[in-house]
């Protein structure tokens, strides 16, 4: 038994955030699993479900939830459209913020991938480090080979434009101390392990296996993975943008040496073959005038972002939630 409480009578209330998208079967396991871990765990347990705009309709209570007998609460967040993974999860993380009623939120997908028995490991590691985010840091990984490598790339990717290593991903444990850190950064709204590297709170990572999904394929394909890396630099683009502005600023320093060094070969020297010197002078010119072009551009872009609004997602992301439905509530299923 794992319990934690802050003082000796009031259990430890834990929420846990997952996004659905045409997954209602996934998550009618998840939430079975989660309610015998409530019991285990002796928890006061919660589930936001966040509907990101599915397709299928939501199966009735008495089909989704049967028989559960220790999770306290479980709403679904219907959105008005499809945000997409990232944003579900923020909607989700806003809202556990706003109710007021958890010790910690744990962020995790419904498919199986993040496997419920591992959130004591998550609850451990916090009730060690009480003032860190909790991350599972992935072991094991059940993909396919070529998703694998894909995933390297995009880590390779993100390395070399902001200069950090990415290694988790969205399962983690947020205590409720540090989640108004989070929902007030706009860059949560793209990617929520980005912004927890950006916003410079303790990590504390925790080595995990993804698990197998309970059922259907999973829904991330390499357009999808794409668009999840772009995400993810995003919320460094001030530091790609400064890279890449000192990249241009010394590819210019040395295009000008180069125009430099051949006009000191044409006139002070007898090694320049006629005409030669003309048409590097030209092609290095032009390549000159492109990098600061391109430089300028990059500064302004970067000047122009920071000086527009952003969306907070604390103040900002109730707009996109269509309806709240409890379809469980332990205390009225008591009564």
């Amino acid at each position: 038994m794992l319990n934690k409480t802050r003082d000796t009578e009031l259990v430890y209330r834990l929420s846990i955030v997952t996004p659905i998208f045409n997954d209602w079967q996934s998550f009618t396991y998840l939430v079975q699993a989660i309610d015998n871990l409530a019991k285990t765990l002796d928890l006061n347990v919660s589930i936001i479900a966040v509907n990101d705009g599915s397709i299928e309709l939501t199966p009735t209570p008495e089909v989704l939830l049967p028989d559960l007998k220790y999770l306290q609460k479980i709403e679904i967040l219907n959105l008005v459209c499809n945000l997409g993974h990232q944003r579900a999860i923020a909607v989700g993380l806003c809202e556990a913020f706003h109710q007021e009623d958890s010790d910690a939120v744990i962020v995790m997908d419904c498919d199986g991938e993040d496997r419920p028995q591992d959130i004591g490991k998550l609850l451990k590691a916090s009730f060690a480090h009480p003032n860190q985010i909790v991350v599972a840091q992935r072991g094991k990984r059940s993909e396919v080979a070529s998703f694998r490598l894909s995933y390297i790339l995009y880590k390779t990717l993100f390395l070399v434009l902001t200069g950090k290593v990415i290694d988790f991903g969205n399962f983690c444990l947020i205590p409720r101390s540090l989640l108004s850190r989070m929902v007030f950064m706009p860059d949560i709204w793209n990617n929520l392990a980005a912004t927890i590297m950006l916003s410079k709170t303790p990590i504390y990572r925790v080595r995990i296996n993804r698990g197998d999904r309970y059922a259907g394929k999973s829904k991330m394909n390499m357009v999808s993975l794409i668009i999840h890396g772009l995400s993810a630099i995003s919320v460094y683009s001030d530091v790609v943008f400064v890279r890449v502005i000192i990249t241009f600023t010394v590819l210019s320093v040395l295009l000008a040496s180069g125009i430099g060094l051949v006009v000191i070969l044409r006139l002070f020297t007898n090694l320049a073959i006629p005409g030669w010197a003309s048409y590097v002078t030209g092609l290095l010119s032009v390549l000159l005038l492109q990098t600061l072009l391109l430089a300028a551009g990059a500064a302004f872009s970067l000047l122009n972002r920071r000086s527009a609004l952003s969306v907070v997602p604390a103040l900002d992301a109730r707009r996109y939630v269509r309806e709240r439905v409890v379809v469980f509530n332990h205390e009225r299923s008591s009564v």
